[in-house]
């Protein structure tokens, strides 16, 4: 399992070249106390599973959603396959909130351990991770992580969010 960049440093991936569902697997399996996530499409079940893995080791995870991609994944595995909410809300660490408003929560980042945070254009989907032309972006510089950690809990905070799990 990576360590992550040294602190200060970065690291940047790309695909399809690079195979960015097991680089951020890699990357989540690594977290010991917290995964704060803002995905705004979660259709990846085996990233799901990473995270399901962390949380039944204790970790604490929480997961924003964009409104509109969370709903139009609900109806697309309704009765026709397993969801990445419905794997996740079942665990006991894994609290998930849905943007309130039909403005764009169109972030694809996440913070492990408050000090290693991802960005990048990678929506989490098999196509998105592993086909399309997308970028992961690692840093431990602070003050970048310090931004995300203040709009994560200024997005996660806001009054009317839907609160899934």
């Amino acid at each position: 399992m990576p360590s992550g960049p040294e602190p200060g440093t970065a690291a940047e991936h790309f695909s399809p070249t690079e195979n960015l569902e097991q680089i951020d697997r890699d990357h989540l399996l690594h977290a010991r106390k917290s995964i704060d996530i803002a995905m705004y499409a979660f259709t990846d079940l085996y990233l799901a599973q990473a995270i399901v893995e962390r949380a039944r080791d204790g970790v604490q995870v929480r997961i924003y959603r964009d409104n509109d991609q969370y709903n139009q994944e609900q109806r697309r595995s309704s009765g026709r396959r397993e969801s990445t909410t419905n794997l996740l809300g079942g665990e006991r660490n894994i609290q998930i909130r849905v943007k309130g408003s039909r403005e764009l929560m169109h972030l694809k980042a996440y913070l492990i351990d408050g000090r290693e945070l991802r960005t990048g254009s990678a929506n989490w989907s098999p196509s998105g991770e592993k086909r399309q032309d997308n970028n992961a972006h690692f840093t431990t510089d602070p003050q970048q992580v310090k931004a995300f950690q203040n709009t994560f809990e200024e997005m996660w905070q806001r009054p009317n969010n839907q609160l899934v799990r």
